[in-house]
């Protein structure tokens, strides 16, 4: 990598940096001005030093999301912003009077594209998992609040679980119950009540399921079927009732946005989890393409952001920016509304996923010869 080229590198990398902390300074302004009293009132008899610490501690877990969520398009925005500076400071002309192609610039902006490709993955992949609990609690309570519960039901067993509700912190939910369906758990019609559920995730010795306290009826009076002794036991020691389940916490909040804080493999776990309705496991599939998609994506948007921002047949900064700007404006609401399509099950998943990608990159490859020389 020549002299140039880090010099390249590290200005895409200075503009990137610039545009995020700009975006994200300002959704941090906007959001506590709108929100204060949220703060204020899950923070009731603290001290201001204390609200601003948990405000703090909201916005620096929230900047993760946050950086997934702009990251793609600040990364363009950084491409159009570092080859406008070329040529507004005419550095392009001597690189190009000695002979380099216009394409050879591409090289560093393609390898700082990448950089933050890897560290969108990594975000994706290993911090917004492990901070899920954080990322979905109210704004001031760090956790600790409770939400309205949403029924969810496992479509292999098809046992629904409700309750009046839930704290995703401790995986809890309150007031719980647990309907057994008949004839394939129990022989007749039964609810299951308890003052709190545990979700037990599954380990080498231990399915999944809930762990229910105190529940009425208890177990020597439930009529269980063949099936049912298979999927109600009762806990050793205590008058607990577990419960054999894939419906986890998340199913119960928030269900059509928590699957997106998963991690690949958890997400193609789900999907291939027949517990989980029809309209769930689409849902996932779709964002899973999507996932899959973006790295492409990404990088096929750069390489259309070059030419039109190094027009050969134009001198106007400006409105090489503009018709850059509107260009891939356009390509992205096509991919939006691809993607829409593929929710809606009017279109195939997998197509609505990849087909902007080969719009992208059939443009990128017709655009390749407007390049200044």
């Amino acid at each position: 990598m020549t002299l140039f080229d880090r010099h390249l590198l590290k200005r895409f990398w200075h503009v990137f940096a610039i545009g995020f902390v700009a975006t994200y300074g300002l959704y941090v302004v906007f959001d506590a001005f709108s929100n204060a009293d949220e703060f204020q009132s899950g923070a009731a008899g603290e001290t201001t030093a204390s609200v601003l610490m948990k405000m703090a501690a909201h916005y620096f877990f929230q900047a993760f999301p946050f950086f997934d969520m702009v990251g793609p398009i600040l990364t363009v925005l950084a491409v159009i912003g570092v080859f406008a500076l070329l040529q507004r400071s005419r550095e392009i002309y001597p690189v190009l009077s000695a002979g380099v192609p216009s394409w050879r610039l591409a090289v560093p902006i393609v390898i700082g594209t990448l950089t933050i490709e890897l560290a969108l993955a990594a975000n994706q992949e290993i911090i917004i998992p492990n901070i899920a609990e954080r990322l979905q609690a109210n704004r001031g309570d760090g956790g600790a609040a409770t939400h309205d519960v949403q029924p969810a039901r496992d479509y292999v067993t098809n046992i629904e679980i409700s309750g009046e509700r839930l704290r995703i912190s401790e995986r809890k939910v309150f007031n719980a119950r647990v309907l057994l369906p008949v004839p394939l758990q129990v022989i007749e019609p039964t609810t299951l009540k308890a003052r709190e559920a545990i979700q037990i995730p599954a380990s080498k010795n231990r399915p999944a399921g809930w762990l229910l306290r105190e529940p009425q009826p208890p177990f020597e009076e439930l009529t269980l079927t063949g099936e049912g002794t298979r999927r109600i036991m009762k806990a050793p020691s205590s008058n607990d009732l577990f419960v054999v389940t894939d419906v986890t916490i998340d199913q119960l909040h928030n269900r059509t946005r928590s699957f997106k804080y998963l991690s690949t493999s958890q997400l193609i776990h789900r999907i291939r989890n027949p517990a989980y309705g029809m309209v769930t496991i689409r849902s996932q599939a779709v964002h899973l393409h999507e996932r899959l998609a973006r790295p492409f994506l990404i990088l096929t948007s750069v390489l259309i952001a070059i030419p039109l921002t190094l027009r050969r047949e134009s001198h106007s900064l400006l409105l090489n920016i503009a018709v850059c700007t509107l260009t891939l404006g356009a390509l992205f609401l096509l991919t939006q509304v691809s993607i829409h399509l593929g929710r809606l099950n009017v279109v195939d998943i997998e197509l609505a996923a990849w087909v902007p990608i080969v719009v992208c990159g059939t443009c990128a490859a017709w655009l390749s010869g407007l390049v200044q020389t």
